[in-house]
């Protein structure tokens, strides 16, 4: 499950702890493409208190629908889990078809195994999330509805992370200026 999780957070930047590890089967809209981030009182609660729609891409939809007919209709105990993100097996205080409440020890483990950065963190996915989706022209105004910020100025914050991209231009057409050069 920590695959499709990172997944999860890459493609859709939700929130790890809090907005992850909190969809339900019934947050997945296969047919329209969408991950519901619902707001509610009990337990779940999105950091600007309102609910949203996250757009799935395909490689995400696919394999969420993977993920859902291998466990959506799965019973622990005659009941079915309701999250996404469940216990399989009761052990060592974990019970089958409960939430899981964190992956932060997988996601250090696989990372250290992926021999990543150190500090690589899952909410980095977050950030990776805004800037790609800034970085490929998407509309600032739909990339804050799609984070769930409730200021665009959080969202325009990521465009200094784009300003390091556009060096790129400068360092490759002096790299090609200078091949040119020596070939010539």
């Amino acid at each position: 499950m920590l695959q499709l999780y990172v997944l999860v957070l890459g493609e859709t930047g939700v929130r790890c702890n809090s907005e992850g590890l909190w969809l339900r089967w019934q947050d997945l809209d296969f047919e329209r493409g969408f991950v519901k981030v619902e707001s509610v009182r009990k337990g779940r609660r999105t950091k600007s208190g309102k609910s949203r729609r996250v757009p799935m891409t395909p490689r995400l939809r696919e394999a969420l629908q993977d993920h859902a007919a291998r466990y959506r209709l799965v019973t622990y105990d005659g009941e079915r889990s309701p999250w996404v993100f469940h216990h399989t097996m009761t052990q060592r205080g974990a019970v089958a078809g409960q939430r899981l409440q964190s992956f932060h020890r997988a996601f250090a483990s696989a990372v250290k195994r992926a021999k990543l950065p150190a500090d690589l963190r899952q909410h980095d996915l977050r950030h990776r999330r805004v800037t790609t989706w800034l970085a490929g022209g998407a509309s600032p105004v739909l990339v804050q509805k799609a984070m769930g910020h409730a200021d665009l100025a959080t969202t325009m914050g990521y465009t200094h992370l784009l300003d390091d991209d556009l060096l790129a231009l400068v360092e490759d057409a002096e790299d090609r200026a200078l091949k040119a050069l020596a070939i010539g």
